[in-house]
Order: structure tokens, then sequence, then C-alpha cells
């Protein structure tokens, strides 16, 4: 009996060390990674580790694009990727859609940025139903969707 109690609490001790070594073997790699992880970090991207597609979109901003911060880094660089996956029609109707918005004025574009995080505010269920609705409204001849425009402005002056 003495050699199987033996046994028993030596495999425990052996068991406790293992696990020991591993619990901190984990918290070496995990030191180590945050490490690595907060140089890769501080560093920023390099510009010859984007994308040949990526450069020519953010071609204007080679010369000052270390000196951007890591976040500006990959704003740009995650919209210059956005960018590259758009189709040609998707592409244009932005195009049009940005030349729209620079002839606004600053109150219109302002009444605008208003509204939208005004939206952002929202339920998700009450943006769903907005979107929805807006889809519908879409798709209504352009006499019916000025008709309901008329009537919206009547109804909330």
């Amino acid at each position: 009996m003495k050699t199987l109690s033996f046994y028993k609490s030596g495999r425990m001790e052996v068991l406790q060390t293992r696990k020991k070594i591993i619990n901190l073997t984990l918290l070496l790699l995990v030191v180590i990674f945050s490490e690595t992880l907060a140089w890769c970090q501080e560093s920023g991207i390099e510009w010859d580790a984007l994308s040949s597609g990526e450069k020519q979109i953010l071609a204007s901003l080679q010369d000052k694009w270390n000196t951007l911060s890591l976040e500006t880094q990959n704003r740009l660089n995650a919209g210059a990727r956005k960018w590259n996956a758009l189709s040609v029609k998707q592409k244009k109707s932005f195009k049009q859609k940005l030349q729209t918005w620079k002839q606004k004025s600053k109150d219109q574009k302002n009444l605008i940025r208003k509204q939208f995080k005004k939206f952002q505010n929202l339920p998700d269920t009450t943006k769903q139903l907005l979107r929805y609705t807006y889809e519908d409204f879409k798709h209504l001849s352009p006499e019916k969707q000025m008709s309901l425009l008329t009537m919206h402005n009547e109804t909330h002056r």
C-alpha cells in the first residue's frame, strides 16, 4: 500500500509541476505577444507593406505617411481596401455623391451631419424601419415621391 500511495503522490507532484510549467509558458507567451503587438502598433504600417492598389489610392500621402498616427494609417488603409473592392458602378456612384456633397453649403453639411448623428442614436429597430421605408420610397415614381414630400413638408411646418 505504501508503494501505491507513494506512486500516487509522486504522480500528483509531476502533474502539478507540469501544470505550473504550462501556466508559466502561457504567461511568458502572453507577455512576449503583447510586447510584440505594442511594438508593431507603435511602428505603424510601412509604405512598402501596402499593396500596389492601396499605394495608388494613397499616393498623395506617401511623403507624410510615416508621420501619420497608426490609427490614421489604419483608417486610410481600410478606406483604400474598401475602394479597391468596389465595382466600377459603385465607384461612379460614390464620385457623384462626393461631387454633390462638395456643392452643398456649410450650413447644409452641418444639418446633414446633425441628422446623421440623430439617426445613429436611434434604436436599431427604428433605424432598420427607416432603411426599409427609404428603400420603398426610392422605388416609387418621381411623381409619388414629390407628392409624399409635399405632404410631409405641409404637415411639419
